[in-house]
């Protein structure tokens, strides 16, 4: 009896205090963190080492001067909150894979009693029980909770489309800021010369007053135009700075930057049959949704398993009365008053919801599609009307010059045919600018790049 009683309290203690893993306390200081973001900035050299090994990405020189989308979508990848919420919630669906595969724990149990009998006046128990799970239960949960990793790895990688497609959207809108304000300025100019003219042709007498006051009622609307679009310069530099995790001081002395952002796509190049098919077979919430309902099949199988009750195994062990006993037990559930109906029930209800909610997904990236093409076209034949009013606006301009030249007009005229070439100018630019907006509400509903060369792919490995 003390042999039995020194060899079990032993390994009750021994299972009771190795415990692998230890508490370690994560304090979090709100100020701390604020101060953190606030010294963020492109000159980063964690952004430098991340961009190299992670995203396979070497920068020529560090600090870069020049930044382009596909540079600054990765600063995003890099820096952006939304990022690391979308990782840690991935980390969670990954470590719920580890639960699932966990295999339930023997148990052992003892008890020691006193009887008055004198020759043996000990009592002495001894049980151990293994939980043996069948039906491939185990399997079943942990392909459950592989199918959530999945979704949960593609919910990183939807989320990372909805960085890139803020960075792009603030990227154009700040470009084409800069460049409004620009052709405002010098169309500013050109107003004021064009009054300047205008006012001395009245103090000569050869033009009535009204001429001269629309005149500088379109000079007075010209420099409101310029110093609002001034100001938007300023606010979408601070979306651009938003978009990509950075405050706006991190954007000082950057050159922003778009090769190619004067030619998009013609529409011809976008037929609409290969732009569904694009969607339906690229969509990362499309691909989310089936691994949820894959995730919903498997439960739907673990709970139809749990219609087989599990079995415990249990040797033990008795010493009485001098005696040694020794004995097996096989215990198990009996499914008498229930075979697991409910459970059952609402998992094939689950798994019609997520067939359902695949279903709805497809159907609306379908119509998003459609809807963001039809968008592109309208928006890409105002484009080409734009262009087609600047090229005769030119080609009056050179003609105003000529005539200029041969003495067959005067500087009023030449001045003029510039305002018409600068108003004409500003209505492309504006035309350009709704159409690389509705080229990234298409791309938005790809989930993909038109030009594949121009952002890069999601890295597979997170910063920090």
């Amino acid at each position: 009896m003390r042999t039995s009683l020194a060899f079990v309290l032993p390994l009750l203690a021994l299972a009771c205090g190795c415990a692998p893993y230890k508490y370690h306390p994560a304090p979090i200081a709100p100020p701390a963190l604020a101060a953190g973001l606030e010294v963020r900035n492109l000159d980063d050299p964690g952004l430098r080492a991340w961009m190299s090994q992670a995203a396979a990405s070497e920068p020529s020189a560090w600090p870069m001067t020049t930044w382009d989308l596909s540079t600054l979508t990765l600063a995003a990848y890099y820096f952006n909150t939304d990022m690391d919420v979308a990782r840690a919630n991935a980390a969670v669906a990954d470590a719920a894979i580890k639960t699932a595969a966990m295999k339930p724990n023997p148990s052992v149990g003892a008890d020691a009693g006193y009887e008055t009998a004198a020759e043996s006046p000990y009592l002495l128990g001894f049980d151990f029980s293994l939980p043996i799970e069948t039906a491939g239960k185990r399997g079943y949960r942990i392909a459950e909770a592989t199918h959530l990793s999945d979704a949960g790895q593609l919910q990183v990688a939807e989320t990372a489309w909805m960085v890139r497609s803020r960075v792009r959207t603030a990227l154009v809108d700040l470009l084409f800021a800069e460049k409004t304000a620009f052709l405002l300025h010098e169309q500013e100019s050109l107003q004021s010369r064009y009054v300047d003219l205008l006012e001395a042709r009245f103090r000569a007498g050869e033009i009535p007053l009204p001429e001269v006051t629309a005149a500088r009622i379109d000079l007075t609307n010209l420099r409101q135009a310029l110093r609002a679009a001034e100001g938007q310069v300023g606010t979408a530099r601070a979306a651009l700075a938003a978009a990509v995790g950075i405050p706006l001081s991190g954007l000082t002395g950057k050159t922003l930057s778009w090769a190619r952002v004067d030619e998009p796509p013609t529409s011809g190049t976008l037929p609409a049959p290969d732009v569904r098919a694009t969607a339906v077979e690229n969509r990362l919430d499309v691909q989310r949704a089936l691994a949820q309902y894959e995730a919903a099949q498997s439960r739907l199988q673990l709970e139809v398993a749990r219609q087989y009750p599990d079995i415990d195994l249990g040797p033990g062990y008795a010493y009485e009365e001098g005696v040694h006993l020794i004995s097996l037990r096989l215990g198990t559930v009996l499914p008498v008053r229930n075979r697991n109906e409910g459970p059952i029930a609402e998992a094939e209800a689950q798994r019609k919801a997520a067939g359902a909610q695949l279903l709805a997904t497809q159907s609306a990236v379908i119509a998003q599609t459609d809807k963001a093409l039809a968008q592109y076209r309208a928006a890409y034949a105002v484009l080409e009307e734009a262009r087609r009013s600047t090229a005769q606006a030119d080609e009056q301009r050179r003609t105003a010059y000529q005539w200029l030249k041969s003495g067959e007009a005067d500087q009023l005229t030449a001045v003029s045919a510039d305002i018409q070439t600068a108003v004409a100018e500003r209505a492309r630019l504006d035309a350009l600018h709704q159409t690389q907006l509705a080229l990234g509400s298409l791309e938005d509903a790809l989930q993909r790049p038109i030009d594949p060369n121009i952002v890069p792919a999601l890295p597979k490995k997170a910063p920090r």
